[in-house]
């Protein structure tokens, strides 16, 4: 079958070209893509050429590759002056080019209607950063701010469409061609072009996605339904981000952000997009910093790890009809196990431990610990009733992990495995922080330790307070004993904790809170999350909740 020839597209007739095929119409779309380059460097400004031969390829087929629709939207985008265009025209115009991709890919499968809007985040990233360096009228800002805010509205609501229309995993797996980072460059033809590498093509492109995850999509082999998990991750923490310019107070807009993205993760039910925001938040930062301050990033960090950790979504179960291969399901499981293990240490670290405790209920509660405990011990073939180990909290698990990995049993993926040395290191804190608080014991306890530090509460108070104490340690709820059992005490163990306090000084004291775990309802209770600003947060604990229990507030 003959390859397309395509000759200068500048104002001329577009040529006759039968059906394309296989890598016949990888080399058309390839050679099209550097024609459109050069010509674009020559500063020919005609492209219609190009545009008329890529809207009869959308017109031939029902389900167009996204290459096609990527490549004419971009050639009728750019053919526009965007040069010295205001930021308010230039959401106007991303607004537009929005219609011009779903308009596009009306005909096709959900997942791909989704992955096709990355260039959509990408300009209207570009304004939001953009706009920010220019100074506008007060009237002129409210004005942008509400096309803004009204234009990702839209996307996220697009997005939940799509996420709910039928798409197989054969749909999901169709890989993209590897002229993809070829591709991108056609909507970056504004710009000064530079020494750029396909690494910062694809930084430029996917501005809030990690560097790992992104390395991922241009090393080829790249799935549509990756491309869409990200786009959709992409939305989700852009349209987080602009909440925080509402100026409400701090309280209120944790809750706000809990509160739409729980309700947001409900809806979308994507496997993709959830997993690729649990390898962000196992990134050193979440990639925000271009919109957020390191504060505001930190903040909307330990959100998150609420809205991942304490809700039970349903579609993550294994009957809950959405399937995905087994290797897949594991990968995001041990993600999710590694983001619930560093949940927890962060709000050890904060001083938050009713936070930690929450975390650890939740993991302890879900169907996470034993799902992932028979996928690896199928993996391996082992029995996993045999496995020896009491799995209440994500350090025992990541610690029975790491142990088969290092026997063989490959685990943990590539990009999880170079988490090793820290995962280590990290257990290795926790055991010794153990030891230098009983170091009369010969043995660590595999359970996440926690203690509550009391500085503030004077040598030598009451005996009655720490009977009382023992009193509520007894009555504790049975799971948060299991979390907090290293530091149950008996009856000897008080008395000799008390001789030892009156001749040591700077003791630590032990102070629990009590905790009711049977009250289901989240109508008749507060709210699920602790405000990390509110004094209350350290005596109250959530209950994990299902994402069935949420309702979504507009």
């Amino acid at each position: 079958m003959d390859v397309v020839a395509v000759e200068s597209f500048s104002g001329g007739k577009s040529p006759d070209f039968g059906p394309l095929i296989g890598h016949n119409y990888e080399i058309m779309l390839k050679e099209s893509v550097d024609r459109f380059l050069d010509e674009c460097r020559k500063g020919i400004s005609d492209v219609s050429g190009f545009g008329s031969v890529f809207f009869r390829l959308l017109q031939a087929r029902v389900d167009p590759p996204i290459e096609v629709i990527w490549f004419y939207s971009a050639v009728s985008f750019r053919g526009g002056n965007l040069d010295g265009l205001d930021p308010l025209s230039r959401v106007l115009m991303v607004k537009d080019l929005f219609q011009l991709l779903t308009a596009c890919s009306a005909s096709c499968n959900g997942l791909k209607s989704v992955a096709v809007l990355a260039p959509v985040l990408f300009e209207l990233h570009q304004v939001i950063v953009g706009s920010s360096e220019k100074k506008q009228s007060l009237k002129t800002e409210k004005k942008l701010t509400r096309e803004i805010d009204c234009l990702i509205e839209g996307i996220v609501g697009y997005i939940s469409i799509c996420c709910s229309k039928d798409s197989d995993e054969e749909d999901a797996s169709v890989s993209l061609l590897p002229c993809f980072t070829d591709l991108i460059r056609v909507w970056m033809t504004d710009q000064p072009e530079g020494n750029r590498d396909s690494r910062e093509i694809l930084r430029l492109f996917f501005p809030l996605s990690s560097q790992e995850i992104r390395q991922e999509l241009g090393d080829g082999g790249c799935m549509v339904g990756n491309l869409a998990g990200v786009v959709i991750a992409e939305a989700f923490l852009l349209r987080l981000s602009l909440k925080f310019r509402t100026g409400i107070s701090r309280a209120e807009l944790q809750n706000e952000l809990k509160s739409w993205a729980v309700g947001s993760v409900t809806g979308f039910r994507n496997c993709y997009f959830f997993e690729t925001l649990v390898r962000m938040l196992l990134e050193r930062t979440l990639p925000v910093t271009s919109i957020l301050g390191t504060e505001d990033e930190s903040f909307l960090r330990r959100v998150l790890y609420d809205v991942v950790v304490l809700v039970e979504y349903s579609f993550l179960n294994t009957d809950s009809g959405i399937h995905l291969p087994a290797f897949r399901m594991k990968t995001l499981a041990v993600a999710r196990l590694l983001v619930a293990n560093e949940a927890i240490q962060g709000a050890r670290e904060n001083g938050d431990h009713a936070k930690a405790i929450s975390y650890i209920n939740a993991y302890t509660r879900s169907r996470l610990p034993s799902e992932l405990v028979k996928c690896v011990s199928g993996q391996v073939g082992i029995d996993e009733k045999k496995s020896g180990s009491d799995f209440s909290t994500p350090q025992t698990l990541i610690k029975w992990l790491l142990k088969l990995d290092d026997q063989g049993a490959k685990v943990f993926d590539h990009y999880i495995s170079k988490m090793h040395m820290k995962l280590r290191l990290e257990i290795s804190k926790v055991e010794n922080e153990a030891l230098l608080w009983n170091p009369g014991s010969d043995k660590v306890e595999d359970d996440l330790f926690f203690y509550i530090d009391s500085k503030g509460e004077k040598k030598g108070e009451d005996e009655e307070k720490a009977g009382g104490d023992q009193e509520m340690i007894e009555s504790m709820d049975a799971s948060l004993l299991a979390a907090a059992h290293t530091m149950k005490f008996t009856e000897n163990d008080r008395r000799r904790k008390r001789k030892e306090g009156r001749q040591t000084e700077g003791e630590t004291r032990v102070k629990f809170v009590k905790y009711h775990l049977h009250d289901d309802s989240i109508r008749e209770k507060p709210s699920p999350f602790t405000d990390y600003d509110s004094p209350s947060s350290a005596s109250e604990v959530e209950d994990p909740q299902s994402d069935e229990d949420v309702e979504m507030e507009e």
